[in-house]
């Protein structure tokens, strides 16, 4: 509970209905919350399914963006960018490196920025600054150019990732996040996906205008991300029953009803969310979350099992054009390991949810990597190219398809004051991850990087081991794979049509 909440409440988690308690205080100020809301099942369904068409979809288009404006320098390596900067890969080792400095520096300090603010007002700001960055890479001369970008652009999209999960978890309930998550974090898939064939079409543009192809391929995405920015800014509301106003009008895509049915089954599945409902983050938030013992076994799988994923994200279209492919083939190769990777994902995502357990499905997510690493390292040269680029796809399908439901396991077992910085710890060890990984693929090792993907395959395997630690542990201590709903006797299904008194 809030330490700040503690003397005010603190027989509520004795009782046998203890979020009636908590809520009778807080949650009435909750916008929508209705206490004596009556709803059958069907209603409840209908108002979520508006959630999942309306609302969601939108956020996956801007995460799409921000893995277009994170990972298209790929594809502009298969241009001819380094030749006209003067560039090789230490530079662009470096170069990536800086962007995740600036992603980590600024994760914690935008979540808290963006809990206080909101994430819908927040978020699209800066995901219009990063837009003009990205566009402005145009002008890039050297590599001190090509750093500064880099580290401005990853400045600027920290906090993004952190900031929706917790603006999702308005919408949801703990046992529906795991899916709903690894949709906004497929994100990444459904870029890499569009992201092959968009930079074919934008690349073959060289030429136009005395503008190179990996120019054109900034400028397009950089514009379109501005784009987006702009109208997420308008069409994210506040909340289910708080939509956005401008010039004294308003439009929201929930009814009356609706709105509360949807605040009202969140506030009653997990107590804790109205607790300090648009309230900032404190420094006593911060210190007990990094005290909590929790927190750590999320951070270190994550870390470990993300180790891949930043020399994949910036090589593969590379490694695919070493294999005997075009670079337009390259970049269209690429394309297919992020459409299996969003199948992969969001299945594995609904069984966890399906079946409300989480620590095996982290597990199988985590090894698919590690076997697609070890397939590209250990594979013969004597193998076809078609062989070998299986390597990749299944690397592609495994790297990152786990880390929705582990972030939807760490936000259900924390309480609400907690998760803020707890995911933003959480985004922060995925990036973190990135800096041995961008040190891996050294020039020496090329074209098949049989080193760095050894190395890469053992610590994911090693993440796998830690989330199973985790998963016992929480069985001995915590409940299982049970959130802080248990600690109020709450159903993991909970659809009341009255609630109980």
């Amino acid at each position: 509970m809030d330490p700040s909440l503690e003397k005010k409440t603190p027989v509520a988690y004795q009782q046998s209905h203890p979020e009636v308690d908590l809520l009778a205080d807080e949650a009435l100020r909750v916008p929508g919350y209705n206490p004596e809301i009556q709803y059958e099942p069907a209603e409840a369904r209908k108002a979520v399914l508006k959630v999942d068409l309306f609302i969601l979809p939108f956020i996956v288009l801007c995460f799409c963006f921000l893995q277009f404006d994170r990972t298209n320098i790929g594809n502009a390596l298969t241009d001819t960018m380094k030749k006209d900067i003067h560039i090789g890969n230490t530079q662009v080792n470096l170069a990536q490196t800086l962007f995740l400095v600036g992603f980590v520096i600024t994760e914690i300090p935008f979540n808290i920025i963006s809990k206080y603010v909101g994430p819908e007002r927040f978020l699209p700001v800066t995901m219009l600054l990063w837009g003009l960055t990205t566009w402005c890479q145009i002008f890039i001369k050297n590599a001190h150019g090509l750093y500064a970008a880099r580290f401005f652009i990853g400045a600027l999209e920290g906090g993004y990732i952190p900031g929706f999960c917790l603006y999702i978890s308005k919408y949801y309930t703990n046992q529906e996040l795991a899916l709903r998550f690894a949709i906004f974090w497929a994100s990444n898939n459904v870029a890499g996906a569009l992201g092959g064939p968009l930079s074919i079409g934008l690349l073959s543009l060289r030429g136009n205008h005395g503008l190179k192809g990996w120019q054109w391929l900034f400028l397009i995405e950089g514009i379109l991300t501005c784009c987006i920015a702009l109208a997420a800014y308008i069409y994210l509301p506040h909340g289910p029953a708080k939509p956005k106003t401008f010039f004294g009008k308003s439009f929201n895509v929930f009814t009356e009803r609706e709105a509360s049915i949807i605040v009202t089954r969140v506030m009653r599945n997990d107590p804790t969310k109205a607790l300090r409902f648009g309230k900032p983050v404190l420094p006593s938030h911060i210190l007990a979350t990094f005290k909590d013992w929790r927190l750590y076994g999320h951070l270190v799988g994550a870390f470990l099992s993300m180790v891949m994923i930043q020399p994949m994200n910036t090589y593969a279209p590379s490694i695919i054009k070493s294999l005997g492919f075009t670079g337009l083939q390259a970049n269209g190769l690429n394309s297919v390991g992020s459409v299996c990777a969003l199948v992969w994902s969001v299945s594995l995502a609904y069984s966890s949810d399906k079946f409300r357990e989480r620590g095996f499905h982290i597990t199988a997510g985590y090894l698919l990597g590690a076997v697609g690493l070890l397939w590209l390292a250990l594979a013969p040269n004597s193998v076809g190219k078609w062989v070998l680029y299986g390597g990749v796809v299944m690397t592609q399908m495994g790297m990152g398809s786990a880390q929705a439901i582990s972030a939807a396991w760490l936000t259900s077992k924390m309480e609400d004051y907690k998760r803020p910085i707890a995911l933003a710890a959480y985004v922060m060890s995925i990036q973190l991850a990135g800096f041995p990984g961008n040190q891996l693929f050294r020039t020496q090792d090329a074209p098949r990087y049989k080193h760095g993907l050894i190395i890469a395959a053992s610590c994911a395997i090693a993440g796998a081991v830690v989330v199973l630690v985790w998963k016992l542990m929480y069985r001995l201590f915590d409940n299982g794979d049970g959130g802080v709903e248990t600690k109020f006797g709450i159903a993991p299904v909970n659809e009341r049509a009255v609630p109980e008194v």
